[in-house]
């Protein structure tokens, strides 16, 4: 009896003991253990001391309209005082249809609680050489046509911008969204995280208000999922991503809509230099989703396009084919064929049938050795479809099935 009780009593202290550790660690420590956690056992861990119960969970969501706005000290002293109160999560959305745009305040650039900032139609300042900025807990952002301020004395090249700051600022972002805003003349979107793992860009091809000669660089070595489009950049420049990573292409390397097939001249050896590079980049996915824009970009590239993904286990093809424009050379047999291609998704676009429609969709089964599945959109036709399922497949195990299996792309 009295070995139990020693036991009990020495339990007891090392766990005050462990508890006592615990409380001493600095809140934004505290907070960045707690974001590991479910929303619930979050939730839950307030109870074990009266310190934690101002540490989860506490959000905040405000939509309102700029016509009803007298003076933005007000709104400022708002984001000052949910920094103070140590926000978690931000929705922070303005409704305006003027080009000027409230500025948010420096004290949101030094929050160390806030774990989710989503901002709608504000404008990021100038963030003075002196400030020291530090999200030292965001894990994901959205920024929806949110405008940036960059330092127009700096020559192009070296042009930088609070987004490149504040991207930079945030060691633990796992999740970044940007939706272009049609006011937007950022020329350098620099994104280098070495902790982000899903990054989604969405421009427009109405939005003319952008430079068509924009550039978009890529450097996050642990990206893992990349969601792209952006008919009107003038360059995609990718250092790294990570290996074996999802991508999904909706790029129009013509800066225009419309296939425009590649021939000698300097431009189109230019843009053919530029798709080398891109593909050079992202060699390592295993799985793609390629638009009709950016298929009708490079056209009979198409083959080669594959051949620089030796890793490829998945690939979704949309495109169309009203018309008889766009040629495609199929004899080459991409390395992934052979080795890791499994599954492939054609959809359509349009109800036209064509003989380039019939012959994209033998050339998978045709050539394929490992492929599992073919999914063939309604689109196709029954008659194409039936043809397809009677050819002599390459792969055995492979099996061909209809129906629309690819969901419209939506901004996240």
């Amino acid at each position: 009896m009295e070995k139990k009780l020693v036991r009990e009593k020495q339990s007891n202290s090392e766990e005050r003991r462990s508890n006592s550790e615990i409380n001493d660690l600095p809140d934004p420590l505290l907070c960045h253990i707690l974001s590991f956690l479910p929303t619930k056992d979050s939730v839950r861990s307030s109870l074990l001391s009266k310190r934690w119960r101002n540490l989860c969970g506490y959000r905040f969501k405000l939509i309102c309209y700029s016509k009803d706005i007298d003076d933005d000290s007000v709104l400022e002293s708002w984001i000052d005082a949910l920094v103070g109160r140590r926000v978690c999560h931000l929705d922070f959305q303005v409704k305006s249809n003027d080009y000027e745009l409230f500025c948010m305040p420096l004290s949101l650039y030094s929050c160390n609680t806030l774990a989710s900032l989503s901002l709608c139609h504000v404008a990021l300042g100038d963030m003075e050489l002196e400030f020291v900025v530090s999200l030292p807990c965001l894990k994901v952002m959205r920024l929806d046509s949110v405008r940036y301020e960059y330092d127009k004395s700096l020559i192009h090249h070296d042009e930088s911008s609070s987004l490149e700051t504040l991207i930079t600022s945030c060691p633990v972002l796992e999740k970044l969204t940007i939706i272009r805003d049609f006011f937007d003349h950022l020329k350098i979107m620099r994104v280098r995280s070495r902790s982000l793992k899903s990054f989604t860009l969405w421009v427009d091809s109405y939005e003319v208000g952008l430079f068509e000669d924009h550039v978009v660089e890529i450097d996050a070595p642990r990206l893992e999922h990349m969601s792209l489009r952006a008919h009107l950049s003038g360059s995609i420049i990718i250092h790294s991503i990570a290996p074996y990573a999802s991508v999904n292409i909706d790029v129009n390397f013509d800066g225009e809509n419309g296939y425009t097939p590649l021939d000698e001249d300097d431009a189109d050896s230019s843009k053919r230099t530029m798709i080398h590079d891109f593909l050079t980049r992202i060699s390592t996915v295993c799985r793609m989703e390629i638009s009709y824009h950016t298929l009708e970009s490079f056209g009979e590239l198409l083959p080669t396009f594959l051949g620089c993904c030796p890793n490829l286990h998945t690939l979704v093809l949309k495109f169309q084919f009203e018309i008889e424009g766009c040629p495609i050379k199929l004899s080459y047999v991409p390395p992934c064929f052979v080795s890791s291609l499994k599954y492939v998704e054609l959809a359509t676009q349009g109800t036209t049938k064509t003989s380039s429609q019939m012959k994209l969709a033998r050339y998978f089964p045709s050539h394929c050795v490992v492929l599992k599945k073919l999914s063939l959109s309604k689109s196709f036709g029954a008659d194409i479809i039936k043809g397809i399922k009677k050819i002599q497949r390459k792969s055995r195990k492979c099996i061909i099935v209809s129906g629309c299996l690819v969901k419209p792309q939506l901004i996240p």
